[in-house]
């Protein structure tokens, strides 16, 4: 399996509401766009309260530690979370996330995180294999329709299995959740190139891992 790209690394962490406990918004907002180098930042507009709730939005940040630049593709502040996007690893989304809350604590004394972390892990991968080894029985039934398509005349290549997804019964529990585990063909890519998305609810090292334990 080749890991072709990192399409996103996403980490977030829940808050208690932050409403009416983080002092003066614009002042706020400067100061994480300073510390961390974003190009854009919220409006001042897109900080007052919306219905429904939206999240106040930075883009294309840095954190430098260890002598390596992370880049922040996105950090977004949600009233009761955190949640911060990179093309690279969960695990450096992690680091900006635990920066930013240690800088939190010294300015924002009364916010508060809770709870565990949730993740999203979306990569490119090109496989060696197709799906089909895991579901041999649609086989037959991918044959079944493209020959039942043949006699409508529409001349069509062979249907067979592009994706698996496999997720839990959500129903009655509070957001946020794990998300949907899934391989599906990259679109808009030929067949013969045997190029896949896959999405887990994992960190990026363990999305990899499984991945290549699933090939």
């Amino acid at each position: 399996m080749e890991i072709r790209s990192v399409v996103l690394a996403r980490s977030l962490q829940r808050t208690r509401p932050l409403t009416g406990i983080v002092g003066y918004l614009p002042e706020i907002v400067q100061k994480i766009k300073v510390r961390y180098g974003f190009l854009t930042a919220p409006r001042d507009e897109d900080l007052l309260p919306s219905d429904p709730p939206k999240g106040a939005i930075f883009q294309h940040g840095r954190l430098v530690t260890e002598g390596r630049l992370i880049v922040v593709d996105r950090f977004t502040v949600f009233n009761d979370g955190l949640v911060a996007d990179s093309s690279s690893s969960t695990d450096d989304a992690d680091l900006f996330l635990d920066d930013l809350i240690s800088w939190a604590k010294r300015e924002l004394p009364k916010a508060e995180v809770y709870g565990p972390r949730y993740y999203l892990s979306q990569i490119e991968i090109r496989m060696s294999t197709s799906l089909e080894r895991f579901a041999p029985h649609f086989v037959p039934i991918g044959e079944k329709v493209t020959s039942l398509l043949n006699t409508y005349r529409l001349s069509v290549p062979r249907y067979e299995v592009t994706a698996i997804q496999l997720n839990f019964d959500q129903t009655g529990r509070q957001a946020p959740q794990p998300g949907v585990f899934f391989i599906d063909r990259r679109i808009n890519m030929p067949y013969s190139d045997n190029v896949w998305f896959a999405q887990a609810p994992l960190k990026t090292a363990d999305h990899v891992t499984l991945l290549k334990e699933i090939e």
